[in-house]
Order: C-alpha cells, then structure tokens, then sequence
C-alpha cells in the first residue's frame, strides 16, 4: 500500500520538449492522479509554455500545474514525494524550498554527466569520484533508481560507483489500443520500415545506420524496394537528409506525431519499426514488430547486427553500441522474417515483453511500492555536493524578483 503520509506528490520535470521522457512523467502523474485517493495531490512544475502544461491543460487532467521560472523557487511541502530525473538535480537542490522526500529517476545514461560538465568545465576523475560518493549515499537511501542496465552500467564507469547491481525501476508507456494483423506471408517484394524518434545525435547515427543496411540491401535485390517512414524531428534532420539513398529507397519524413494520431500511422503503414527508448515500448505495445537499435554519439558501421525488443537485457531499451556485441540477425535475417510471414511471431514475442515488464500496470505497481522505501531527503542532496553554489543561486532569485517587482 502506498504512504498516504505524502500529502503530496509533485513532479518536476520542466521541458519544451516533445519526448520520451517527458511523456513518461506526464504519464505516470495521470495514472497517479487517477488511482490515488483524492486526497493525494498530483502537482507538476513545467514552464508556461511546456508541453506538459499545455498538455494537462487540454486534457483538464487533475494535476496542478505550478510554472516553472528560472531564478524563481518553488516551495514544497516537508509532507511530500518530489519525483524528478537524476539530470535535474542540480535544479531542485537550488530551486525547491521545503524538505520533501525525493525519487531520482535515471532515465538517460549520459544525462546527469552533462549536468555535472555545465556545472562544472574542468570537472575531474576526482570530481567524478566526488560526486560518485554522494549518489552511493543516495541509492542506499532508496532515493535514486535506474531504469535499465545501460543507466546504471554506464554511470558506474563516470561516477566510480562500487556497487555491483541494483534493483531496476524499468520505463513504461501507454496501454495499447490497437493492434496490427500480419499477414502469414508476404507475396510481394516492397517492404514497410518505420522509425520513431527524436533527430538528436545519439539516435541519428542509429537511424542512419539502418538506413545505410537498406541501401546494400536493395543494391543486392534491385527487383526489391522499401519504403521507410521517420516519425520526430530534431536538430539532426539535416543530415538524415542528406543522406545518399538508393532509388528503390523511398524515404518519407512523417514529422512529429501523438496518441492516437500515431497508433494509427504505426498500425496501418509498418511492417518493421527501428526505435530506441520509450518509442520502441510504444511501437511493440501494438504488436509491432520492434528492433531495438543501440544509441551512439559517433557513425556506426554496417558490420553491425539486430536484435528485436524482447530480446533485450537488464529492461534495456537501448544500450550503447560496442563493436564486439553482435546480435542475432543482419538485416536479409529481417528481411526474411518479413517475406516468410515469420515477423508476425516476433511481434508477438515484442509485445509479450512489453506487458510483463514495460506496461503501465506493471511499473506503477513497482512504483508504488519502491516510493514507500524511500528515506532520500531535500536536505539530502541540498547538502551534498550537488548543493554547492546554492546560496548563489539565493542572491539571483533575489535579483529576478526585485527587477520583475519593480518590472525593470
């Protein structure tokens, strides 16, 4: 049973962003919002502007939005649960006021590095270590816990962490409302591909990593041709492209879309979904056969391999690529799948995965009960290493208020 010592919950995640992460929290404050007693109060901190808001607004969900501003605190209740990502801890160490408890959820592998660079230039393997020793501190207290296995592998490398393993809290998505129907086979010799994404770094090499096995494909089959669909933009669109493509290539940049909106495009005009993250939960919760593809920061050669989503490890919905891993299939391996009708049973295999661990019902019941056990403290993290320069901070949320008081 959850603590309704906590009078409330509030989450902060402030954002412009349309993205996984963001469609995450939104998520798990609606599934709290509706299966909490009443007397639980769901807040969310997010800029006027945001896409939460915006969206909490329009759906005139039960949720108090509280605008976000920079230099502007926001004060909570000592009775409270603070749910944030690990990346914003700087943030709330500087910018919440009371003495909640807090969840740090790690939901990206290299967020809080970055974090700690912006904060920090010259940041060292002693910085590092630093650091390190206050996050050991903070998991012990029940109050930071990692989504998968690249989260916490990865950062145990950065942070120095001596902990062996720990006990994941895996992401979810929405629960499906349609599903595709496969064929038993396929007797033509044009193949639907799709990715779900946003166009940053990380996940671009991986798109256009598959979309350089498509053309050496088609090269070798020229009477064969793809069609490939990309859902999301981003600052890398650019270069997707420009990306040379096989005339038997068929590219089409779908834009950005949600809900519904994009369950229907999935189900109606996919065959074979590429994506990492959140998206590769919410394509194989439509029965949609899913490769999950690994992030990379630099160009992944084709000597690659595939893997489907259920065959995943540590609730991995994304790993980093290394050279040495090699996965199951290539891509005629896919191919193959998708011409003798097979790929109807990876789907399935897909979507099972997604129900036992990915689903809504599955990790909020988790959720409930990890957020009993945790002892982690604003004050906690206020007086640590992440809290240093706060009172700086201080002196600026000053500054901003006397000029907006005096509106100079």
């Amino acid at each position: 049973m959850f603590p309704f010592n906590y009078k409330t919950i509030t989450f902060f995640y402030p954002s412009r962003l349309i993205g996984g992460a963001e469609m995450l929290f939104l998520r798990l404050a609606r599934i709290l919002s509706d299966t909490l007693p009443p007397e639980v109060q769901i807040h969310y901190v997010d800029f006027k502007d945001g896409f939460v808001s915006q969206e909490i607004s329009n759906n005139n969900d039960s949720i108090k939005v509280i605008f976000y501003d920079t230099y502007k605190f926001v004060h909570l209740s000592d009775d409270g649960l603070l749910i944030t990502p690990l990346s914003s801890i700087f943030e709330v160490a500087r910018f919440c006021l009371g003495n909640p408890h807090v969840f740090l959820w790690s939901t990206h592998p290299f967020g809080l590095k970055e974090m700690v660079l912006a904060n920090n230039h010259a940041a060292t393997a002693d910085t590092y270590r630093q650091y390190g020793t206050n996050l050991e501190n903070f998991i012990h207290l029940n109050g930071i816990h990692f989504m998968d296995g690249p989260n916490f592998h990865i950062q145990k490398d950065i942070f120095y962490l001596s902990l062996l393993e720990v006990d994941y809290l895996p992401i979810f998505s929405r629960s499906p409302r349609l599903s595709k129907s496969y064929n038993t086979t396929f007797s033509k010799k044009s193949y639907s591909f799709g990715w779900v994404g946003r166009l940053c770094v990380e996940k671009t090499n991986a798109l256009i990593n598959v979309i350089r096995h498509s053309n050496s494909y088609l090269r070798n089959h020229p009477e064969e041709s793809i069609t490939f669909h990309i859902i999301g933009d981003g600052d890398m669109k650019e270069s997707v492209l420009h990306e040379p493509h096989a005339s038997n290539l068929e590219i089409i940049f779908v834009g950005i879309l949600s809900g519904a909106e994009l369950d229907q495009y999935l189900v109606e005009n996919i065959d074979l979904m590429f994506a990492m993250g959140t998206s590769s939960l919410e394509c194989a919760s439509l029965n949609v056969a899913t490769v999950l593809v690994d992030f990379s920061y630099s160009t992944i050669p084709v000597s690659n391999r595939f893997r489907f989503l259920y065959q995943s490890e540590e609730f991995s919905v994304g790993d980093e690529y290394k050279i040495d891993v090699d996965y199951p299939f290539d891509m005629n391996g896919l191919i193959s799948l998708l011409k003798n009708g097979e790929i109807a049973k990876h789907a399935e295999l897909c979507l099972h995965y997604f129900m036992q661990f990915h689903s809504e019902s599955s990790v909020s019941t988790k959720f409930l009960q990890v957020a009993q056990e945790v002892q982690l403290t604003l004050s906690d993290i206020r007086e640590s290493k992440f809290g240093q320069g706060r009172g700086i901070y201080i002196l600026k949320s000053i500054y901003y208020s006397i000029k907006r008081w005096l509106k100079i």
